[in-house]
């Protein structure tokens, strides 16, 4: 207990001097938020332009940019599918003489055209090994020898199908196999090579890529921007 009469001053309950610093304090801040808020706003408008101005760009660049990514990986799985396919072909219709002779040897060691094929499958080239497998399957089945033939020459390149057509129409005849099928191995023969010439002819087409796009500018490189620079370090200016 303090009053007057134990000799003790009052203290008062608010400090006015932390109340005047804090009135000055707000009154500077206010100050400089009225200074500052046109910029403020300002600042605000230009990124919501921005934001207008960037959004549509965004909704219209955002297919392309998740497109893209998706697009390159399908043109490589086609463009290897393709490679793929072109070196099954290739390998197909390089293998088809080989199968060709050796059935006809085959045949002339006194087997049946069936069982030729069973011991051919085995010692055929590795493109022939499904093809040669489904095609005892289907016999198995009880499926005609010229229908077999029929989808043998079907699965194959269009360069050896009539040799496959040559054995056939031997077999729906009754004629000799083995004479057929030293014809069909001749003609098989006749279409690799003539597979091999039309590779040969396109290599000088596919090697103007690389000329093109490396020997030509670094011959340009190695030889013309030399003569080109020391004729120009020769030259002389009016008056120097």
């Amino acid at each position: 207990m303090s009053g007057p009469w134990l000799g003790v001053a009052p203290r008062p309950l608010v400090d006015t001097q932390s109340v005047s610093r804090l009135v000055r304090l707000g009154a500077a801040i206010r100050r400089r938020l009225e200074v500052r808020m046109p910029s403020i706003v300002h600042v605000g408008d230009r990124a919501l332009g921005v934001a207008a101005v960037v959004s549509p760009m965004l909704v219209l660049l955002t297919p392309p940019l998740v497109l893209a990514p998706m697009l390159a990986v399908a043109g490589t799985s086609v463009r290897r599918a393709r490679r793929v396919e072109k070196l099954r072909r290739r390998a197909l219709t390089a293998g088809l003489p080989d199968v060709l002779d050796l059935l006809a040897v085959a045949v002339g060691a006194g087997l049946p055209l069936v069982a030729a094929l069973r011991a051919v499958a085995s010692f055929s080239p590795p493109a022939y090994h499904v093809l040669l497998a489904d095609a005892l399957r289907r016999l198995d089945e009880g499926a005609p020898v010229t229908d077999v033939l029929t989808g043998l020459g079907d699965r194959i390149p269009a360069s050896g199908r009539r040799s496959i057509s040559v054995l056939g129409s031997a077999v729906r005849d009754g004629t000799p196999v083995g004479a057929s099928l030293g014809r069909a191995a001749a003609e098989a023969r006749r279409a690799r090579r003539r597979a091999v010439e039309t590779e040969v002819r396109r290599l000088p087409v596919l090697l103007l890529v690389p000329l093109i796009t490396c020997v030509l500018p670094a011959f340009v490189l190695l030889t013309l921007v030399p003569l080109l620079l020391g004729s120009l370090e020769g030259l002389q200016l009016p008056g120097s």
